[in-house]
């Protein structure tokens, strides 16, 4: 049995922020008040204003699936409990298209500190559509293209109209495959001083359009996967209009930093999507205000120094970024760009509620996934407690919000010394 007190208790899905205190036991939230006293054998934590939320809930977090199974995730899990994240949904590499594969999935699970589910890729390289029904049933709570732009639109609706006989949700790049290829930066001014080959923001909205099309063909829900630019959120409101059921992702780093940050060709900034213009990038955060953006990720990929240190256009695309999300997330909220309830549920109840989770609320009979945190704690990442051994485009980056406590079904798994 434990006892929050003192409390400054976050719920998303209620709109709540206000003290409290909430007592946990058997894993679940078993009651919320604005006082509660300790029972007998009850440990007590006095957060002393500090905030307490739901555990986060990631749903774009790549990492590597070898052959000889899942241990690499071990990090991956270890990052996420630091970072206050109590739920990732894993975008295997390479993807998981045959219900065999997920077996792997589900044995590192039994073992994760923190809640792992897998992601199923419904079209996989070789073109083949995967066993979506079976795939589900092992244990997928989503279908994806793999983050792999469909070129065949008659292939695409093929696979939509499979997925959607299941009532399954399926991420689709937000990406214009033909636009993309080959290329590094985002399409402007600098990418043609630095002379790096450029996408334009409208392959965006082109993949945008042509998903609403195909939603409409086949009755299909669509996640439109790491939206990054005015445009794209243009061409996603105009097809909201239409009555589609569609939802939207928006990578964390996106909203923290700009194609400027790629001036000096600095491989931690080689990302996917790349960087974009600083009117996308305050677009992308009053869209996350207005509820336009439904669910942040981390878009967390752990990549090494070796595969980092080459020339801008041929380092490996990806960052370190779970331990991030969360004090990037307060630092919005520092600088009056959101309220932290409202940025919070882009990471908590609204990607519970799309997944079917019992998760990402602040509600007695609830999962007692929690993360106490001081939203105002000033903190250098990579330093203070924060890990930063794969490359990061926010190493060394002053942000705001420190991780406390993360708790996962009741159960503890990462305090910090101090």
């Amino acid at each position: 049995m434990m006892l929050f007190r003192q409390a400054r208790l976050i719920d998303p899905a209620s709109n709540h922020d206000g003290l409290g205190a909430l007592r946990v036991r058997a894993g679940d939230i078993v009651e919320i008040a604005d006082d509660l006293q300790p029972l007998d054998g009850e440990d007590v934590i006095d957060l002393g204003g500090k905030a307490l939320a739901p555990a986060l809930i990631d749903m774009r977090v790549e990492a590597s699936i070898s052959a000889g199974g899942a241990a690499g995730l071990t990090a991956t899990a270890q990052a996420a409990a630091a970072g206050g994240v109590g739920t990732i949904l894993l975008h295997a590499q390479p993807g998981l298209s045959r219900p065999e594969r997920f077996a792997a999935i589900e044995a590192a699970a039994l073992d994760c500190p923190v809640n792992l589910l897998p992601t199923g890729v419904l079209v996989d390289e070789a073109g083949e559509l995967g066993e979506a029904g079976l795939m589900m049933r092992a244990g997928a709570a989503l279908l994806s293209d793999g983050g792999r732009p469909i070129r065949d639109a008659a292939l695409a609706r093929r696979a939509l109209s499979y997925a959607s006989t299941f009532d399954a949700w399926t991420a689709l790049r937000a990406e214009d495959a033909d636009l993309a290829v080959g290329t590094c930066a985002h399409e402007g001014d600098l990418a043609m001083r630095l002379g790096l080959p450029a996408r334009p923001a409208a392959g965006e909205r082109l993949a945008i359009e042509r998903g609403a099309v195909l939603a409409e063909l086949t009755g299909a829900q669509i996640l439109f996967d790491r939206v990054t630019t005015a445009e794209g959120l243009s061409a996603l409101r105009q097809a909201r209009a239409r009555g589609l059921e569609i939802a939207a992702t928006a990578p964390v780093t996106h909203l923290m930093f700009n194609a400027v940050d790629t001036g000096a060709f600095d491989a931690r900034y080689r990302l996917e999507p790349p960087l974009r213009d600083e009117e996308d990038r305050l677009t992308l955060i009053a869209a996350l205000a207005e509820g336009d953006i439904d669910i942040l990720v981390s878009d967390h990929r752990a990549c090494t120094g070796e595969s980092k240190a080459h020339p801008f256009p041929e380092a490996e695309a990806g960052s370190a970024n779970l331990e991030a999300l969360l004090p990037a997330l307060c630092t919005l909220a520092a600088d009056s760009r959101v309220r932290l309830v409202d940025a919070l549920r882009a990471v908590t109840s609204t990607p519970a509620q799309l997944l079917g989770l019992a998760q990402g609320r602040l509600e007695p009979g609830a999962p007692a996934d929690l993360v106490a945190f001081d939203p105002d704690a000033p903190t250098v990442y990579g330093r203070s407690g924060l890990s930063c051994e794969a490359s990061s485009a926010f190493e060394g980056r002053r942000l705001t919000g420190r991780v406390l406590i993360t708790m996962v079904n009741g159960v503890m798994i990462h305090q910090p010394e101090g």
